[in-house]
C-alpha cells in the first residue's frame, strides 16, 4: 500500500513540475521565449504561471514577486507581480545582463 501511495506521489509530482501540460521546465535549452509569449498577457498571476511553466529557477524582488526563468541563448525571462496579482512587467535579460522590456498582450 505504501509503494503504491509512493509512486502515486511521484507521478503526481511529475505532472506538477511540467506544468500539467504547459510548457516542460526541465531543460533551459527547451525553454524559449517564443514557448512562453503566448501567455504573456496582462491577466497572468503567479498561480497560472507556475501551474502553466512550473517553479521559477529563481524567486527574488522586494515589494513585488519576480520569477525569473533560464530560457535559451543564456538569456532570463523576467516576470513581476505584486503579490498575488496579476503582471506587473515582463523582461528579457539577455546573457551580456541588458534587460528589455516585453509588451504583455
Amino acid at each position: 500500500m505504501r509503494r503504491a501511495l509512493l509512486a502515486l506521489c511521484l507521478a503526481a509530482g511529475v505532472a506538477v513540475a511540467t506544468g500539467c501540460g504547459g510548457t516542460p521546465t526541465s531543460s533551459r535549452d527547451d525553454r524559449t521565449l517564443a514557448a512562453f509569449a503566448p501567455y504573456l498577457t496582462r491577466a497572468l498571476t503567479p498561480a497560472a504561471t507556475r501551474d502553466t511553466f512550473g517553479a521559477p529557477d529563481e524567486q527574488t524582488g522586494s515589494g513585488l514577486r519576480i520569477y525569473k526563468y533560464r530560457i535559451d541563448a543564456g538569456r532570463t525571462l523576467w516576470l513581476a507581480f505584486p503579490g498575488d496579482a496579476p503582471i506587473t512587467y515582463a523582461r528579457l535579460e539577455a546573457k551580456d545582463g541588458t534587460l528589455s522590456d516585453i509588451v504583455l498582450r
